[in-house]
């Protein structure tokens, strides 16, 4: 209900209607909506706590560019996967004081790690000399705006996708198994088979979503594979680092 009508539109009784539950049972858990709120921010920033490891001096963990663009790319499929969460908290209007002050809170947390981040680059010898709370701040404001471009890129629920394509959900799950070396194959495989730009027109198939369907495959099936927005998560991943990189660290 956040994501369809917004934190401040939301009422108690949207949720409790939603979730097909008394209201009773809803005060059991929540005193309010703040609270529902609240869980949703923990319950995220947990999931992309998940998703990073720290950055290893070990040679077997490989270099440690290698290391962040895994993590780049894990973040990046933990936000598919969780596309509903994701978005009412990198979209939220914030509706009250009290919202915005948790909505607030949240980013001041993952401003906590994308400085933890710069702070272990300087301390390998590796990141440039900077103000770690102003990159991170930066850093922030482009991982969110990326992030959420992607989610709007993505079908609503009302879009039918075409037969043998990747729902959005599934997408989510499924791409955090996909190899990097897959997505290449599966960009080949789409241009073999025709133009990705979603155009109308036949194919030997017949099925005139055929020709992009390969290539959108792994980010959510979505119609309009020529947007930058809608290409591989690990693709996506991979700009994030080389812009993060050149800005902040020296190799």
């Amino acid at each position: 209900m956040f994501k369809e009508k917004g934190y401040h539109a939301t009422s108690v009784n949207d949720i409790i209607d939603a979730a097909q539950i008394a209201r009773g049972t809803f005060y059991l858990y929540f005193t309010s909506k703040r609270e529902v709120f609240a869980e949703l921010s923990a319950t995220f920033l947990e999931l992309i706590r998940g998703s990073v490891r720290k950055i290893s001096l070990d040679p077997a963990d490989g270099e440690p560019l290698a290391q962040m663009r895994a993590n780049f790319r894990r973040v990046m499929n933990t936000v598919l996967a969780h596309a509903d969460l994701a978005t009412v908290m990198l979209r939220s209007d914030g509706g009250d004081a009290e919202a915005r002050a948790q909505l607030d809170l949240f980013y001041q947390q993952v401003i906590g790690l994308i400085g933890q981040a710069v702070r272990v680059g300087h301390a390998l010898g590796f990141a440039r000399d900077c103000d770690v709370h102003v990159i991170a701040v930066a850093a922030l404001a482009g991982l969110k705006e990326v992030l959420g471009r992607m989610l709007d890129a993505r079908p609503g629920p009302q879009t039918e996708a075409a037969p043998g394509t990747v729902t959005g959900s599934q997408a989510g799950s499924q791409a955090g198994s996909q190899a990097g070396s897959q997505v290449g194959t599966d960009e080949r495989e789409g241009e073999r088979s025709g133009p990705a730009s979603g155009a109308a027109g036949p194919t030997q198939s017949g099925d005139p979503s055929r020709s992009h369907r390969v290539v959108s495959s792994v980010v959510s099936g979505v119609t309009s594979p020529a947007s930058p927005w809608c290409m591989a998560p690990e693709r996506l991943a991979d700009e994030l680092l080389t812009f993060f990189v050149r800005g902040v660290f020296t190799q």
